[in-house]
């Protein structure tokens, strides 16, 4: 961050300070006057504010010094360090408000006496809660920086909070004093969970935890499209803080000069080094004479096929028949993917196979289809009809012959050491028969033709694979 940037840090913190200080003083003053338990609990929830907004402001600026001996790589994991003990301090404040209140239930709630000064007090809290949310929001985005941001969202919070305080205070000036201690216990269990919520998204940073498949996929594509790259494998990252440093291996034409090796992978760094939230590249170069890219896109292929097939297995529960062949078929998609991923090995160890001359784009069209299924999946608009053609795409001559290049090596004596490293795929006769089961206990006319249709297909003579 630049020493602009850093003072516009340091401002945007100071000012939640301010803030949330002056929300605590005057919430507390108006709920200790008027004796409502909700506003004293909604002033302790802006008292963990103030606690909060402190400690990102030190981990803010310790954040922002530069690497030395002692920290290469930076000393960005103090923002989500203090953030995770603001959060274990705000649950232990939470628990207490909330004790205190069920106290107050029990015991008898007492009519509050200046039902007046709550009320309008908290509408004041709403306002200067929106108010300072929304600044706090627009400076974490220009900053990039998760604790203002995880500050403004508790900001945001607090509305709700004081809404709640507001109807319990409503509800004790209109006679239903008890009803003010129940919205003291709402909004202390309302800080025990925005305690738990705040914790549990730092310690994934603290804990080095994989950013997702959607980075990775992105960091994959920006090396991908760097000159003299043949192929991307071996994609990890992991949270440095809450940057993200990565580790890949890049695969170049081995006949290709160390020199310009060496400037392809440094092209890579700087072209995965500008994605917004990578902090580091770590990039290992592989000099091939075959890309792995045909059988990587053939691994992820089956994988998602596999899954999409598992899913289905779940939601046929109530018809076994069915569950029984979305099973088999999530099987046998697994197994060809397991028997890829050894083949991928091998090929990075300087094995050669027959799949050289497969086209990629036609592949990635494939595995690209089956990820928009998968990501349709959770909605419930993929059915089994959908399903089925996806399996007849996958047991089709050409993807059965594809496969088969891919797993066949130029030197046959590896035969039988890549059979005995993975198992192989249910028979296709067995596959036949489960769907065969399931086509005759249809009682869907169009399904039970579809299914008709891949059971012939598997029926029919040549290699299984």
């Amino acid at each position: 961050m630049t020493a602009e940037g850093d003072r516009a840090a340091r401002r945007a913190t100071l000012v939640g300070i301010v803030g949330n200080g002056l929300l605590f003083l005057v919430k507390g003053g108006a709920g200790m006057a008027s004796g409502s338990l909700a506003l004293v609990s909604d002033a302790l929830n802006s008292l963990v504010d103030v606690a909060a907004s402190a400690g990102i402001a030190y981990s803010v600026h310790v954040a922002r010094r530069a690497p030395d001996q002692g920290h290469p790589f930076g000393h960005q994991r103090a923002e989500p360090l203090a953030a995770l003990g603001v959060a274990i301090f705000t649950a232990i404040l939470g628990v207490s408000v909330t004790r205190a209140a069920l106290e107050r239930i029990v015991e008898g709630a007492e009519p509050i006496r200046a039902p007046a000064l709550a009320l309008g007090t908290l509408l004041l809290s709403m306002l200067g809660n929106l108010v300072l949310s929304r600044y706090l929001r627009r400076r974490g985005e220009e900053l990039d920086s998760p604790a203002i941001l995880a500050n403004a969202v508790e900001s945001e919070n607090d509305i709700w909070t004081s809404l709640a305080a507001l109807a319990g205070v409503a509800a004790a000036a209109a006679g239903i004093p008890v009803v003010d201690a129940m919205a003291g216990a709402l909004v202390g269990v309302w800080i025990v969970v925005g305690g738990y919520r705040f914790g549990r998204r730092n310690i994934d940073y603290l804990m080095g935890a994989s950013p997702g498949p959607k980075l990775l996929g992105e960091i994959r594509a920006a090396a991908q499209g760097v000159t003299g790259v043949n192929g991307v494998h071996d994609v990890r990252g992991h949270y440095v803080g809450h940057h993200v440093h990565v580790e890949l291996h890049v695969e170049v034409d081995e006949e290709m000069r160390t020199r310009q090796s060496h400037d392809v992978g440094g092209a890579v760094r700087h072209a995965v080094e500008r994605l917004p939230s990578i902090d580091r590249a770590f990039v290992h170069v592989d000099p091939v004479l075959d890309s792995t890219l045909v059988v990587e896109t053939l691994v992820a292929t089956e994988r998602l096929a596999s899954r999409i097939f598992t899913e289905l297995a779940q939601r046929s529960a109530g018809r076994p028949a069915l569950a029984g062949a979305w099973e088999i078929l999530a099987t046998r998609a697994l197994a060809r993917a397991e028997r890829l991923t050894v083949v991928r090995r091998l090929k990075g160890a300087g094995w050669h196979f027959a799949e050289t001359d497969l086209p990629p784009d036609r592949l990635i069209g494939r595995k690209e289809r089956l990820e928009r299924i998968l990501a349709r999946i959770g909605g419930g608009t993929v059915g089994p009809a959908e399903a089925v053609e996806i399996a007849l795409e996958l047991e089709e001559t050409t993807a059965e012959d594809d496969y088969r290049a891919a797993t066949t090596p130029l030197d046959g004596s590896l035969t039988g050491s890549v059979e005995r490293a993975s198992p192989p795929p249910p028979h296709r006769v067995v596959v036949a028969e489960r769907l065969r089961a399931a086509r005759d206990a249809e009682g869907d006319g169009a399904l039970r033709d579809r299914l008709g249709l891949l059971v012939s297909h598997l029926d029919r003579p040549g290699p299984p694979a």
